[in-house]
């Protein structure tokens, strides 16, 4: 569900939205849309977007990932040479924006061509396992300590119910980000597909 808010200083907005790593397309032509609405793209945390009100024109985001997660200077400023603005970082991503100038044939996409998107696909999938193979190798410990553990031998009938509960919900807390890891990746997968890739 998204919710606006203003802050005291009426030029602020704060917009609650949520982009799935799939979703980078979305989440740069939302912050297109916001920009043409009046509405500077400042900061996110992943959950909430900041704006600062701006002049209504066409301006164009792109996102980009890092796998190490670093912007460096030259990274940066390889994009400038090409006429893109650095609008920040959350996590992995980095966001560039461009004005697309009305009757002006300027080159507006970062990934135009199949061959950039595909590669910026498998460079997410690529991070994101990376990130998820700690919980990918603690799931079967998780498992096989929730299955044939019994706590109760251990501690007694009152703690051993209270460790069986808290190995379920930790199981529980390895499940959720996992599913969303999976769920995630499967849809970048018949991106990828489509783009022509082999995944």
């Amino acid at each position: 569900m998204r919710k606006s808010k203003k802050e005291n200083n009426s030029n602020i907005l704060v917009e609650k939205q949520k982009f799935y790593i799939s979703e980078f397309e979305q989440e740069a032509a939302w912050l297109s849309f916001m920009h043409r609405e009046g509405w500077k793209f400042v900061s996110t945390d992943g959950f909430h977007y900041k704006f600062e009100k701006a002049a209504k024109e066409d301006w164009v985001y792109e996102l980009d990932y890092k796998e190490n997660g670093v912007a460096e200077d030259d990274y940066i400023q390889m994009y400038r040479d090409f006429g893109w603005e650095y609008a920040g970082q959350y996590d992995h991503w980095c966001y560039f924006r461009k004005q697309r100038t009305e009757g002006e044939d300027v080159d507006t996409t970062l990934f135009g061509d199949r061959e950039s998107k595909l590669e910026l696909c498998k460079r997410v999938v690529n991070g994101q396992f990376l990130r998820m193979l700690p919980f990918l190798l603690f799931m079967p410990i998780m498992i096989t300590m929730t299955t044939f553990f019994k706590p109760a031998d251990y501690f007694g009938p009152i703690l051993g119910t209270v460790f069986a509960i808290i190995l379920i919900l930790s199981l529980c807390l390895f499940i959720v980000p996992l599913f969303v890891y999976f769920n995630q990746m499967n849809r970048l997968n018949k991106l990828i597909k489509e783009l022509g890739g082999t995944k």
